[in-house]
């Protein structure tokens, strides 16, 4: 299905095989820096990790380091943090506030809108033939939704809305903003590992891979259903769960899970809610009927969903409940296996403290680095790629296959996007279909 070698074949006659070569090949992953990572949007800041003019955090799109800076006239910009004249990084720090970056080697230095500003020795080393206010730092393509900053290289890449979908958009603004009209905050800090596994089994798994969960976090589960543990998951028989997927010739593959329909899940937030005081039982009332506007008058009344995936790299967790602290993940490209895990913790800003700690505390307990559910998921990817390190596994291919007769129709169709049952590898083929086409265009 996915071997950039061959012809691609009708969508009828794939075999829904991946060749294992294509998660440890360092040919392929060159490419991909150039073909997926250097074409698509990528998530590299929320809006209030910058808040002031001067704010930075320095981040990653794919392997290539880059500045988010808001300047001093209040925009946000993207800017690589490579110096001009050797290369070298021009801020080595993780946040802060600045005026200016400059380099460590030679000392020249740029404004934090990415302008060269001074050069040591400038009139007597260069004798007037360097126009330092024609140099700026190399930036991409910057675009805002609701808050997430993202960035592209390619500068006729389609515009972020585009590029989201507008199904997609749909639920994603239930993350970002319907449920809280002051949108998220961001908690200080952020976990970062390192992962031995290739970052397409990561993105692929948030984006539609629910068939893993009763057997990867089968304790999770046992530990949820003891009558002393609280709810630590959603009940299976609490109410329906299905995932979806939003694809296009017009924009790439994203896909969710878990997405919740029924009042029964409003039921169980307000039981929680409820334990934390007379504050956030009307808090989560207030957001459930916001909720409830936006619905109109659909029949089907989706609450929630707990991940998703949007194409490449960024990763969402935590709708499964209005008291889930929000995570975003970025899965950093370190090499064909080795990916590094950016995740922050958001929560809503409107939400009474109690609420809050209770957002941050379940995230942390459950879908962190040391929690509960990571973990298990940890422990897989690594075997799996222990595995891949053998001639002769290599050679054996990856199964896609699960439901590949389903049809194409929605089971409900009122909802946008294309949703399905909640265990599916649509996804996934849609996932690695894109990933295909793109890897093959070469301009």
């Amino acid at each position: 299905m996915a071997v950039i070698d061959n012809e691609s074949p009708d969508q009828g006659s794939e075999s829904f095989l991946i060749e294992s070569g294509l998660y440890t090949d360092e040919d392929v992953y060159q490419l991909e820096l150039e073909r997926i990572f250097g074409r698509s949007w990528l998530f590299v800041a929320h809006e209030s990790m910058v808040p002031k003019e001067g704010d930075y955090i320095t981040t990653f799109m794919a392997e290539d380091p880059v500045i988010v800076s808001r300047g001093n006239d209040g925009h946000i910009r993207v800017l690589l943090n490579k110096c001009l004249h050797r290369g070298n990084k021009v801020c080595l720090f993780d946040r802060g506030n600045a005026q200016r970056f400059r380099c460590s080697y030679h000392g020249w230095t740029y404004n934090n809108q990415g302008g060269l500003g001074s050069v040591p020795l400038l009139k007597d080393s260069y004798m007037g033939d360097l126009d330092i206010g024609e140099m700026s730092l190399p930036a991409p393509r910057v675009a805002n939704y609701k808050g997430l900053i993202f960035a592209c290289w390619d500068k006729d890449v389609i515009s972020l809305e585009d590029y989201l979908g507008e199904d997609f958009r749909w639920y994603l603004d239930t993350f970002l903003l319907d449920a809280d009209p002051l949108g998220l905050q961001v908690l200080p800090g952020r976990h970062r590992y390192m992962m031995p596994v290739n970052w397409k089994l990561l993105a692929e798994n948030f984006g539609g891979d629910q068939y893993h969960f009763a057997s990867t976090h089968s304790s999770v589960i046992a530990i949820s259903q003891r009558p002393e543990a609280g709810r630590i998951v959603h009940s299976e028989h609490s109410g329906e769960h299905y995932s979806a997927e939003f694809t296009s010739e017009k924009h790439p593959p994203h896909g969710l899970l878990q997405l919740a329909v029924g009042e029964q899940f409003y039921q169980e937030d307000m039981n929680m809610a409820n334990g934390l005081g007379a504050e956030a039982a009307s808090w989560v009332t207030n957001r459930h009927d916001r909720l409830q506007e936006r619905l109109g008058d659909l029949k089907t009344r989706p609450y929630s969903f707990h991940t998703a995936n949007v194409f490449p790299n960024l990763s969402m967790v935590g709708l499964a409940t209005a008291l889930y602290g929000r995570s975003l993940i970025v899965w950093q490209p370190r090499g064909p296996m080795r990916t590094e895990v950016w995740q922050w913790c958001f929560v809503e800003r409107s939400a009474p403290d109690s609420v809050k700690e209770r957002m941050a505390f379940t995230l942390t307990q459950r879908q962190a680095a040391a929690g509960m559910v990571a973990p298990d998921d940890h422990e897989n990817f690594e075997r799996t790629s222990d595995n891949l390190r053998g001639w002769e596994a290599r050679t054996v291919p990856f199964h896609y296959g699960m439901g590949k007769n389903s049809g194409s129709t929605s089971v409900l169709p009122e909802l946008p996007g294309r949703v399905l049952p909640q265990i599916s590898e649509s996804y996934q083929r849609s996932f690695y279909r894109h990933w295909r086409k793109q890897m093959r265009q070469n301009v």
